[in-house]
């Protein structure tokens, strides 16, 4: 079970530095992100061929290489534009259209499904081990 406290820190790792050096914008809308990270993180590192020294019986540069990844893929992709609202030129109130273009927009199905796919995956290597995660393999 270490392999999930490495896989956390290495995901409040890989979000401070993307909150602090790539701009990101922190608060409660970066859970969702962490979440995806850490187990994403959980799943790459211990399904990867392990290698580097232990640390505390765990092999953690599996882990490392997982989260680099991520933080450069998440770091590479553009942020989206941002929406102003438009007033309308008869009046200064907001018209209900304008509204609309800038809801927010919720954690769609996709994302729930990967959530669930790699915790599946991650579990799925705890269940076929023999009680630890075969990393000496």
């Amino acid at each position: 079970m270490v392999e999930i406290l490495v896989a956390l820190f290495l995901a409040f790792a890989v979000m401070w530095a993307l909150i602090v050096y790539a701009g990101e914008e922190g608060g409660w809308g970066a859970w969702p992100v962490f979440a995806l990270f850490f187990f994403a993180m959980l799943a790459g590192g211990i399904w990867l061929t392990p290698v580097g020294p232990p640390l505390v019986g765990v092999y953690w540069v599996p882990f490392l290489f997982v989260a680099i990844f991520i933080a450069l893929f998440r770091a590479a992709v553009p942020r989206p534009p941002r929406r102003k609202r438009r007033k309308s030129a008869q009046s200064s109130v907001l018209s209900k259209q304008d509204d609309l273009s800038v809801a927010p927009v919720g954690l769609g199905v996709l994302f729930w499904l990967i959530l669930v796919g790699l915790a599946m995956v991650a579990l799925f290597r705890y269940a076929i081990s023999d009680g630890s995660v075969l990393q000496a393999s």
